[in-house]
C-alpha cells in the first residue's frame, strides 16, 4: 500500500500559546476520529495541567474538525502557554486496512503521526485519547532512546490480546515513547502496511500487534506508572468502587481507561473516573456535557452500571435503548 502522508494531510492548523516561542522539551501526539475528539481535549488538558514547568508541543491528528473545536484548542493553548498543532487529514485510504467492532481505521493514525512527524522531530510521546495524565513527564523526557525503537509498557496480565507464556514482552500501544529516527531508519511505516495487508497474517489487535512485530527486541520497558491500564468494568466485576486503587496508585503518571465505558460517559460515575473529571473541569470543554450512549454495547454497559448504582428505572430505560439500537444496527 502506497500511502503518502504529505498528501494525506490537507491542512495544518497551529495554535501558539507560547509567546516566547521556546523550543519544546517534549512533543506529544494523539490521533482520533470524531468519536474521540472529546476525550483528546481532556487528555491534552490533563497533560498540560500536570506539566506546567515543561515546554510542550501537542500534535493532534484527525479526519474531522469544526470551528468550535478549533476555538476550544486555541483556548487550551492560551490557558497553558503551549503550542498545539492540528493535522486535518484525508484518511479514506486507511479504510481498506483491517478493523473491528472495537477499533475503527483511526487506530492507524498513530502510524501517520510517527511518519509525518519523523521529518521534523527526533522523538514523540504518543498517547491514546483515553489516557489521562496525573503526574510529571519530566523523568520520562530524560530517557535516552538511542538505538531503541521505543519505550513502552507491557500489556496487562489478563489482557485478551496476549498469552503471557508465549509473549512475555508484548506491550500495550496506548502509550508509546517513539524514537522517530529509528522509525525512519528502519522504514517501519512501509513495513507496517505490508504486514497489515498480508492475508496470511492473523492480527486480532491490528496496529498494536504490528508494532509488537516491528519493535521486537528493540524496546525499553517502562514501569506500569506510565500506562496504568484500568477498565471501568472492574466496578461491575468486584462491586467495590475503591478497588481501582490497586491499579491507579499515588505514583501513577498515566492512566489508560480501556474498555467500552470511558470516563467521559455519563454513567462512569465512580471515584476511578475522578482524574478525568478533574481535567474536564480544567478544560475548555467544562460546559460541554459528558457523552451519552451511542452503540448497542454502550447502552448495555450503561444499563449494567446504572443497576449497580441503584438507578433501576434508568437501567431499564438503557436496556430498552440497547434493544432498539441492536435492531437498528442489524
Amino acid at each position: 500500500m502506497d500511502f503518502d502522508c504529505n498528501n494525506a494531510i490537507k491542512q495544518v492548523i497551529e495554535f501558539s500559546g507560547d509567546p516566547e516561542g521556546i523550543e519544546p522539551e517534549l512533543n506529544i501526539a494523539w490521533g482520533v476520529d470524531r468519536n474521540f475528539l472529546f476525550g483528546a481535549v481532556i487528555s491534552m488538558t490533563s497533560t498540560l495541567l500536570h506539566n506546567r514547568k515543561m515546554k510542550l508541543h501537542l500534535h493532534l491528528f484527525t479526519d474531522y474538525i469544526d470551528d468550535d473545536y478549533q476555538q476550544k484548542i486555541n483556548a487550551l493553548a492560551v490557558k497553558y502557554a503551549a503550542n498545539i498543532t492540528i493535522y486535518f487529514m484525508d484518511a479514506s485510504a486507511l479504510k481498506i486496512l483491517p478493523c473491528g467492532n472495537a477499533w475503527s481505521y483511526a487506530t492507524y493514525f498513530r502510524f501517520i503521526a510517527f511518519e509525518y512527524l519523523s521529518g521534523s522531530v527526533d522523538s514523540i510521546l504518543y498517547i491514546d485519547a483515553d489516557v489521562i495524565c496525573k503526574g510529571s513527564l519530566a523523568d520520562l523526557n530524560q530517557l535516552k532512546l538511542d538505538g531503541y525503537a521505543a519505550a513502552v509498557v507491557r500489556d496487562i496480565d489478563d489482557s485478551p490480546s496476549r498469552n503471557l507464556k508465549e509473549k512475555p514482552d508484548y506491550f500495550n500501544a496506548g502509550v508509546i515513547f517513539a524514537n522517530l529516527r529509528e522509525w525512519n531508519k528502519n522504514n517501519f511505516f512501509k513495513s507496517a502496511f505490508d504486514i497489515l495487508l498480508d492475508k496470511n497474517q492473523s492480527l486480532p489487535f491490528f496496529d498494536q500487534d504490528v508494532l509488537n512485530i516491528l519493535f521486537l527486541g528493540k524496546v525499553i520497558f517502562l514501569p506500569r506508572i506510565y500506562n496504568a491500564i484500568y477498565g471501568i468494568k472492574q466496578e461491575l466485576k468486584s462491586k467495590d468502587i475503591t478497588r481501582y486503587k490497586e491499579y491507579i496508585t499515588a505514583d501513577t503518571i498515566l492512566i489508560h481507561y480501556i474498555g467500552v465505558t470511558k470516563p467521559w460517559n455519563t454513567w462512569a460515575n465512580y471515584p476511578s473516573a475522578q482524574y478525568f473529571i478533574d481535567a474536564w473541569k480544567a478544560s475548555p470543554l467544562l460546559n460541554a456535557p459528558l457523552l451519552p450512549a451511542r452503540t448497542p454495547k454502550q447502552y448495555k454497559k450503561k444499563s449494567r452500571h446504572e443497576r449497580l448504582q441503584g438507578k433501576y428505572i434508568s437501567s431499564i430505560a438503557s436496556y430498552i435503548g440497547y434493544l432498539i439500537q441492536k435492531i437498528k444496527t442489524k
